[in-house]
């Protein structure tokens, strides 16, 4: 897949350009973010997209850091960094969330962004077997992870961006009030008007939510289209 500013290489990559992907990169609130990080950054796709709009936006100030358990992975987001016009401004690591939350970055991130597997490992009808199926487990990275690492790894005014099935929403309420961190705003995504969301976009913070926004999302819809028009040619 192309965008206007770059090229996103995924072709020596299992973890290919999806929906979602271009979804909470387009969505996620990148006001502010001086310092961002992608979990599971797979082709670095959402880390290239929160590149492009803090550029668009005027600041050449951000850091974005991308980690992903997958070496391969890992490599090929470099790779797709370094090809950007934010080469200096990114940095992808091969390592494991756990490990990079033990390593001393407290309070470092003003933005985490996280498009987390989708299925609970054991419960899922999806063969099992490949890399891509894999990655749509929580067997090694559950949600409960991503929220206590985020409530470590944010600064305090920082927030969490992820992008799950509607079928996780009491999931991820559980891990909200397993970690005290609260909803702020969330998009309910549709793929077709008459259909009941399917996805949903959250924003989290630390602390309880005085207000939670919520809006909705058609795929395919003149607000899809003006959402994620800066990315596509």
């Amino acid at each position: 897949m192309r965008f206007k500013q770059f090229s996103v290489d995924d072709s020596r990559c299992a973890m290919k350009v999806g929906t979602d992907g271009i979804l909470l990169g387009a969505w996620v609130s990148c006001e502010g973010a001086g310092r961002l990080l992608d979990i599971g950054t797979g082709s670095g796709l959402i880390a290239l997209m929160a590149a492009q709009r803090c550029a668009a936006g005027g600041d050449r100030r951000f850091m974005i850091t991308a980690i992903d358990i997958d070496a391969d992975a890992a490599a090929q987001a470099a790779d797709n960094f370094a090809a950007s016009p934010w080469a200096d401004c990114m940095t992808a690591l091969p390592v494991s969330l756990g490990d990079f939350a033990a390593a001393g970055h407290d309070g470092e991130f003003d933005v985490i962004v996280c498009n987390p597997p989708y299925y609970i490992a054991g419960k899922s009808i999806i063969p099992t077997g490949t890399q891509r199926t894999a990655a749509r487990r929580d067997a090694d990275l559950t949600l409960d992870d991503v929220l206590q690492a985020a409530a470590k790894l944010l600064a305090p005014d920082g927030r969490l961006a992820l992008i799950l099935p509607t079928a996780r929403e009491a999931d991820l309420m559980a891990a909200c009030d397993k970690t005290g961190m609260g909803i702020i705003r969330r998009c309910l995504v549709r793929t077709t008007p008459r259909k009941a969301p399917s996805r949903m976009l959250v924003e989290i913070t630390r602390g309880r939510a005085s207000e939670n926004i919520e809006t909705s999302l058609t795929i395919g819809s003149e607000e899809f289209k003006i959402m994620t028009g800066d990315f596509y040619l």
